[in-house]
């Protein structure tokens, strides 16, 4: 299978702009058959309840937009989006082909004043094998190990909206190559991370003051994991390309975690910024949930 990420430009803004500017990506890859989009690619990642504005109905426009690119170009798609259901909203990722939706994944511990949380699926079935999806900080956490260690899969894939100290371009690739080094090794499977560029908006709460002060932004790092891939040459800096067979594989290896999480990482960032910071959130998302169902 021929699998490309895109690295896409997060401070394009519009719904309809950017349908018009991932097509316009997809249109030059050579003979695409699967297309992996970041986290929140058709509304921007964002966030605060800013976002909000730009939430689909239970995935009824994305699915129809991913759906007749995939008809386009004969290429499954995997994109991220905002979904609003039942008056909550979700941080979302759909898998399609030009038959329709394969399936689709929530981020279980989304970003808490923005997004509902809960205990969500991570697999998706497709005709080519299971695909194991964690959207950005989920692809970290136990929680997606504890859901995927039994199974067979064939792709995992990491989309991210994930921000970092430009500064610091080292760490940030050493981190990324560690937990998808994890996964690529484990389960013998390749592992797809596709991250945005751009500015880093308003993130309310300690966490967001501090990645601002730093001068935080989204630095792409885009990159597929595996050693049963062939690189395909690219003419648009915006995508990686990989030609890979895929097969459902049962897991070969043990991963390690700390507590919770892949990396050891700071513990007292964790308790004393981090932890605050999702109650804060969830009690912010509650309130601005309710505001706007009363509108």
């Amino acid at each position: 299978m021929r699998i490309f990420a895109l690295q896409l430009d997060n401070d394009i803004k519009g719904i309809k702009v950017r349908k018009e500017y991932i097509e316009s990506l997809i249109a030059i890859l050579p003979s695409p058959e699967f297309v992996v989009l970041p986290e929140l690619a058709i509304c921007s990642y964002m966030a605060s309840q800013k976002v909000w504005e730009y939430a689909d109905d239970c995935g009824r426009d994305t699915a129809a937009w991913a759906i007749q690119m995939a008809q386009k170009y004969d290429t499954y798609v995997g994109v991220g989006y905002l979904d609003k259901e039942n008056g909550d909203y979700y941080n979302r990722y759909m898998i399609v082909n030009a038959d329709g939706v394969c399936g689709i994944v929530t981020k279980s511990e989304g970003e808490s004043a923005i997004f509902k949380r809960g205990n969500f699926d991570n697999l998706i079935e497709t005709p080519f094998g299971n695909v194991g999806v964690a959207i950005c900080y989920h692809s970290r956490r136990k929680h997606f190990y504890d859901n995927m260690k039994d199974k067979q899969v064939s792709l995992i894939l990491f989309p991210h909206g994930s921000p970092a100290d430009p500064s610091k371009a080292d760490d940030e690739i050493a981190t990324n190559d560690y937990f998808c080094g994890c996964y690529a090794e484990a389960f013998e499977t390749p592992v797809v991370y596709a991250n945005s560029i751009g500015a880093l908006e308003y993130m309310p709460g300690k966490m967001g003051r501090m990645m601002k002060k730093a001068g935080f932004r989204m630095n792409g790092r885009t990159k597929i994991y595996g050693s049963d891939c062939k690189q395909i040459p690219c003419e648009i800096p915006e995508a990686v390309g990989i030609e890979t067979d895929l097969v459902n594989k049962s897991r070969k290896s043990d991963i390690r975690f700390y507590g919770e999480d892949i990396n050891k990482g700071n513990w007292f960032f964790r308790k004393f910024i981090l932890e605050p910071d999702t109650k804060n959130g969830i009690r912010q998302y509650e309130q601005g949930k309710n505001k706007e169902n009363d509108r």
